[in-house]
């Protein structure tokens, strides 16, 4: 884990001097005691230093990247992830957002990169997505199965003295015939803590992970986090 936290640290500072050139760019920072992912542990229930950059345009076009610490299988590692899109909110209150996202895994796990096109839809505090898998890799050896399909539906609310709330459903269909399709539940809150940045606590549930190696892979995970966000 130590060679992906420094990898994530290098990252973040060139990320970070790239910002400082571009107007409309944004940067932010966090740690977690559990990455979490769609109601899945990356980094087998450990924690991780996260930072992400960001550029959107006024016209809605945003192109962006963001990096964690992993682990799989005992293997430590880093997640990079690309994307860019388009994302709009109209008068009426509703938005949408549309894009493609690249997640590389490094230097040991680059079997499991995957490519996604995603389509986001928000209005009042209600938000619903469909992720699509176009490109996926696999074991060498193995064909990989691609057309895998996430579906997510949450609410965000806030709350009095800056403390906000959220809850996401989610199920992902996997398009292999013995892929590990499964579904998974989040409820958090946060509170904004002026400029020390956003803390979350969240509890998610997973439902129906098929493994025999991890015995715990169903059970309910609490995690607290910390995100600070840097306008250029």
């Amino acid at each position: 884990m130590k060679n992906g936290v420094l990898l994530t640290a290098t990252l973040l500072g060139s990320l970070l001097i790239s910002a400082q050139a571009v107007a409309g760019a944004s940067a932010n920072i966090g740690a977690t005691s559990n990455y979490i992912w769609r109601g899945v542990t990356q980094t087998q229930d450990a924690g991780a230093v996260q930072a992400g950059i960001d550029y959107k345009a006024e016209n809605g076009l945003y192109a962006g990247a963001w990096s964690s610490n992993v682990k799989f299988g005992g293997v430590a590692g880093t997640e990079l992830d690309v994307y860019a899109g388009y994302s709009k909110e109209l008068a009426s209150g509703l938005s949408y957002d549309v894009g493609a996202i690249q997640y590389k895994y490094f230097p040991d796990a680059s079997f499991q990169d995957f490519s996604e096109v995603y389509g986001k839809v928000g209005y009042k505090g209600f938000n619903a997505e469909v992720d699509y898998t176009v490109d996926k890799e696999n074991l060498p050896g193995v064909t990989a199965k691609e057309k895998d399909v996430y579906y997510a539906v949450g609410y965000k609310g806030k709350l009095a003295n800056d403390w906000g709330y959220g809850v996401t459903a989610g199920k992902y269909d996997f398009d292999d015939p013995a892929g590990d399709d499964y579904s998974h539940t989040q409820l958090s809150l946060t509170k904004t803590v002026g400029k020390a940045g956003d803390f979350t606590l969240a509890v998610d549930k997973p439902s129906g992970l098929l493994t025999t190696t991890d015995t715990k892979a169903n059970s309910t995970k609490v995690s607290l986090s910390w995100e600070k966000s840097f306008d250029f």
